[in-house]
């Protein structure tokens, strides 16, 4: 289990890697639009799909003047593509796995969810004991295989400038060729998977090396699967280092969809401080709090909350407290 510190550490010494964030460690790399999909759907008629959803976006985007390719803009304005989302930025990577979490935790935990006492401390151990992972892949070594074997199926598309928001997120986009796929692939096998069994099929002497939740070609790392928790102190620290390196939602999203994405974001995380969840559970040798005092707190008393518990930081980033 990876540390942030050990994340970011990594990133700094080396620059040839991109990175997905992901909110939960179960999370494999497979496209929006496939995992909606039956899975005895070919991928013959996964590009039906995938050409219908970019004829219309190409229709769309010109009547309202808007610019850049249709698959970056239909990636990163809410379609379901045949697309995964990479960064240059691991910040912004980081950004995406916590931002979703925290919107999904509050959505099925807490609205319109009945919470007493025992829930209370139950939520609180699960967003505690949460992981989430972050992958990062070898963008260096992946044109190097890609040079080596030019009808490798995994497409990586580097940014499109044109697209303010790809732009502002550093993105890049992953997809599979599907003119390229084994005949037995599936539309939701793991992108490394399809391409591990493509060149264990076509050059079985030239493998993807695979140990654990790492990818190896010629010795090196080319992609790799990380699994980390954030404690309370890794979650006030990861506030910091987001807006040290621009990678909050008004910064990501260079409209009014950012600023709408920082209040949600704030509100939901105000709702965790509230019900005491989004706290570090005390060492055993401080004193216990009051029953008044629990009372109070799970009612919601923050003037409470923050004078009794360890509960997360907020203002320094990119959430800020209700008050």
């Amino acid at each position: 289990m990876a540390t942030l510190q050990k994340i970011i550490s990594k990133a700094k010494d080396n620059s040839n890697f991109i990175y997905r964030g992901c909110a939960f460690e179960k999370y494999d790399l497979v496209p929006t639009l496939a995992r909606k999909l039956k899975t005895d759907i070919s991928f013959a008629q996964y590009n039906i799909y995938s050409d219908v959803v970019k004829k219309a976006a190409e229709r769309g985007y010109s009547e309202v003047g808007m610019n850049g390719l249709a698959d970056g803009l239909s990636q990163h304005y809410g379609l379901s593509t045949s697309y995964l989302d990479w960064s240059y930025s691991v910040y912004v990577a980081l950004y995406f796995a916590f931002s979703s979490y925290i919107k999904q935790f509050v959505d099925e935990n807490i609205l319109d969810q009945h919470i007493d006492l025992c829930k209370m401390h139950c939520l609180r151990d699960d967003f505690n004991k949460h992981k989430y992972c972050i992958y990062r892949l070898n963008k260096t070594l992946y044109d190097e295989l890609k040079n080596q074997y030019p009808k490798l199926p995994l497409i990586v598309s580097d940014t499109d400038h044109k697209n303010e928001r790809m732009e502002s997120q550093q993105g890049l986009l992953s997809s599979i060729d599907s003119t390229k796929v084994n005949d037995n692939a599936k539309i939701q096998n793991s992108q490394i998977k399809i391409l591990a069994d493509w060149l264990q099929s076509n050059n079985p002497d030239d493998f993807l090396k695979q140990s654990g939740d790492k990818y190896s070609w010629n010795n090196e790392t080319l992609l790799e699967k990380i699994t980390f928790k954030l404690s309370q102190r890794d979650r006030n620290d990861l506030q910091k280092y987001l807006k040290e390196n621009g990678a909050i939602s008004t910064k990501l999203f260079p409209d009014f969809e950012g600023v709408k994405k920082n209040i949600e974001f704030s509100k939901d995380y105000n709702i965790l401080r509230d019900w005491e969840i989004a706290y570090q559970e005390a060492p055993l040798n401080s004193n216990f709090t009051a029953p008044e005092d629990l009372s109070k707190m799970v009612n919601g008393n923050q003037n409470v909350i923050n004078s009794r518990l360890n509960t997360d930081n907020l203002g320094e980033g990119e959430f800020f407290p209700f008050q």
